[in-house]
């Protein structure tokens, strides 16, 4: 009778193990997410995934995880986990705070002046550039909004990732309003180009 006790309460243990596992929380998430996002948001996960070097499950877990976040924002988080080696969890829980994307990188040590740089050639961005770099003693940091960081990462990110000019894009974002749409797009292109 011992014995029986002792098994069953190993069981017990045993499977509260099993039900309490981050790991298996995060599959039942993953696998939930990928049988919602279907199109175009899934072909925006992949791409996500290939470019910063992460498992397309993590950046799924990480959009469910926080609703707070919109699609088109999770390239800056992968620019900043990738840059600086920060967790994604930190980076949202100061968005959470009411942090504005620019403040977030400045948090970290990230300048977006220097990340877009090499893409900061055309209006709106190449104008306030081009003051700054002419008008130095005017002032020492170029403050850019959370839409113009939303959109500049994502033309550096889509830009990078399919080998094309970071005009190309933006006359994309002139016609479509959403990254989501421009990487499907190029997406579809490439895809083609494969077969």
């Amino acid at each position: 009778m011992k014995k029986v006790k002792i098994f069953m309460l190993v069981l017990l243990i045993l499977s509260g193990f099993i039900l309490i596992n981050p790991l298996t929380l995060q599959a039942k998430d993953v696998n939930v997410g990928l049988s919602i996002n279907d199109g175009k948001i899934t072909h925006f996960y992949l791409a996500i995934g290939d470019y910063y070097r992460i498992p397309v499950e993590r950046v799924i877990i990480i959009k469910k995880r926080y609703p707070i976040i919109i699609e088109e924002e999770l390239p800056i988080i992968f620019i900043i986990t990738r840059e600086r080696g920060i967790e994604p969890d930190l980076i949202i829980q100061l968005r959470e705070k009411g942090y504005s994307w620019y403040n977030i990188m400045i948090h970290f040590g990230l300048y977006p002046e220097i990340i877009f740089k090499p893409i900061i050639t055309g209006p709106p961005y190449g104008k306030a550039w081009g003051y700054y770099k002419y008008h130095p003693k005017r002032g020492k940091i170029i403050f850019f909004t959370d839409r113009e960081i939303i959109e500049l990462t994502n033309i550096k990110f889509l830009t990078e990732y399919y080998h094309t000019d970071p005009k190309t894009i933006m006359n994309f974002k002139n016609k479509y309003p959403k990254f989501i749409d421009i990487n499907e797009i190029f997406f579809n292109i490439h895809k083609k180009e494969k077969k």
